[in-house]
C-alpha cells in the first residue's frame, strides 16, 4: 500500500508541475489565443508521436523522436510557444567548456554554526532522496521483471557519493527521478545502470556542444512527454482495488498519496509505514487463540492452555483478560507454546506476571514447547531484573 500511495502521489505531483507550463498570468491559457492554441497543440502532437513512432520504427526512442519532430515543426511554422531558452534564460545555453562547473569547496565558513544551519536540511534531503530512490528502484524491478533486483546498499552509497561530489562542483544534490527512469525503461529500453549514466553523459555533452539546439526545444513538447509519463506512472488498477482490498490498505494508499501531494514524500512514507505497522499489530493481536484441556487424577488436577499465534505487546492484554482465569484454575497450570512464539518484552513480562500471580495463590505454572529464542528471552529478562536465572528461582517450570 505504501508503494502504491507513493507512485500515485508522485504522479499527481508531476502532473501539477507540468500544468505550470500551460498557464499564463496565473490562469490556464485559452485555446482561442495563438499562444494557448500552439502550446496545447504541440503538447498533444508530441504525445501522439510518442504513441505512433514505435509502430513505425524501433531504431529511434519515441520520446527523442517526438521532441525532435515537434521542435522542427515549431521552428518551421514559427509557432509562438515558450522554449527552454525562454524558461531558463539564454545564458544557460551559451554552450562551450566554460559552462562546466569548477571543482572546489563551497565558500562558507567551516564552523559549528554552519553545521547547525546545514545539517537539518541535509538530513531531510538525504532521507527524502534515499526513500524516493529505493522506492523507484523497487518500482523498476517490478516493471523490468528480469529476475534481477537492485541493491539498496549500492544505491544509497552511490547516491551519497555522487551528491558529495556534486557539492564540490557547485552542483545541487539529487536522487532517482521516477519520470526519467520510466522514460528510460519504457521508451529507451534502458534496463541497466548504463542507461542512467549514458543519459547524464549525453545531457552534459548536449549542454556543452549542442546548447543552441537544446535552447530551441519547446517546453510544451517536454510537458507532453511528462504528461504521458505521469499517466503511465499512476497505478490506475489501484482505484478499482480500493473496494476489494482491506480497508486499512485502502486507507494507507489514500493517505500516502494525499500527504505526498500536500507535504512531501518523507512524511508520507513515514505515516504510511507507521499506520501499516500499527494496523498489522492490531490484526495480529486478534490472532492469539487458545484451546483448553483438563487432566484430573487423584494425584494431579491440571489445566493446559494450548496457545496459537504470536504473543507480543498487542496480544498480551487479550491473554490476561480473556484467556486465563487464575482464581478458577486448578492447582497445576501448563501453557503449551508449540504453536506460539514469545515475540517481545511485553510478552515476557506478562508471562512472569501471570506466573507470580498463580504462585501467590499456591498454584504452579509450567511452560512447554518453547522455542530456543523464546526460552532465551525469558532467561535474559530474569538476568536484567538482577535475579538468578537458575530453574529453581523461576516462578514457572520449563518442561
Amino acid at each position: 500500500p505504501v508503494m502504491l500511495g507513493f507512485v500515485n502521489g508522485l504522479a499527481v505531483v508531476m502532473t501539477k508541475a507540468q500544468l505550470v507550463h500551460f498557464k499564463t498570468g496565473g490562469s490556464l491559457m485559452s485555446l482561442t489565443t495563438p499562444l494557448g492554441a500552439s502550446t496545447y497543440g504541440i503538447a498533444a502532437f508530441t504525445m501522439i508521436l510518442i504513441k505512433v513512432l514505435p509502430k513505425l520504427t524501433k531504431t529511434i526512442p519515441p520520446s527523442l523522436g517526438a521532441v525532435t519532430i515537434s521542435s522542427i515543426v515549431v521552428k518551421a511554422l514559427s509557432l509562438p510557444v515558450k522554449t527552454l531558452a525562454d524558461a531558463a534564460g539564454a545564458s544557460t545555453f551559451v554552450g562551450g567548456w566554460s559552462v562546466l562547473p569548477k571543482i572546489g569547496f563551497p565558500k562558507v565558513p567551516f564552523s559549528m554554526e554552519t553545521v547547525k544551519v546545514v545539517f537539518p536540511y541535509a538530513l531531510t534531503m538525504a532521507a527524502v532522496g534515499c526513500l524516493e530512490s529505493l522506492l523507484t528502484m523497487q518500482l523498476l524491478d517490478g516493471i523490468i521483471d528480469d529476475g534481477k533486483h537492485g541493491s539498496a546498499e549500492k544505491e544509497c552509497v552511490g547516491q551519497g557519493s555522487g551528491n558529495i561530489l556534486a557539492g564540490l562542483t557547485g552542483g545541487i544534490g539529487g536522487c532517482a527521478l521516477l519520470g526519467q527512469s520510466i522514460i528510460n525503461v519504457q521508451n529507451g529500453g534502458g534496463i541497466s545502470r548504463w542507461s542512467g549514466m549514458s543519459m547524464a553523459l549525453f545531457l552534459a555533452l548536449g549542454i556543452v556542444l549542442g546548447a543552441p539546439l537544446l535552447a530551441s526545444v519547446p517546453v510544451a513538447s517536454l510537458a507532453g512527454v511528462m504528461l504521458l509519463v505521469c499517466h503511465s506512472t499512476f497505478n490506475w488498477p489501484s482505484l478499482r482495488l480500493l473496494r476489494k482490498i482491506p480497508k486499512l490498505d485502502a486507507a494507507v494508499i489514500a493517505i500516502v498519496s494525499i500527504v505526498t501531494v500536500i507535504e512531501d514524500l518523507a512524511i508520507a512514507v513515514l505515516m504510511g509505514t507507521v499506520i501499516s505497522a500499527l494496523g498489522f499489530a492490531y490484526q495480529q493481536s486478534n490472532y492469539l487463540k487458545s484451546k483448553v484441556t483438563f487432566s484430573s487424577s487423584p494425584d494431579l488436577d491440571e489445566k493446559t492452555y494450548y496457545l496459537k499465534g504470536p504473543l507480543f505487546f498487542g496480544s498480551t492484554r487479550h491473554l490476561e483478560q480473556s484467556v486465563v482465569t487464575p482464581k478458577a484454575d486448578p492447582s497445576s497450570i501448563v501453557f503449551d507454546f508449540s504453536e506460539s512464539r514469545i515475540m517481545d518484552h511485553s510478552a515476557v513480562d506478562v508471562i512472569y506476571s501471570l506466573s507470580e500471580k498463580y504462585k501467590l495463590i499456591g498454584k504452579t505454572v509450567s511452560l512447554r514447547g518453547l522455542s530456543n529464542r523464546s526460552t532465551d528471552l525469558l532467561l535474559r529478562y530474569r538476568k536484567q531484573e538482577n535475579h538468578s536465572p537458575a530453574p529453581e528461582s523461576l516462578p514457572f517450570q520449563l518442561i
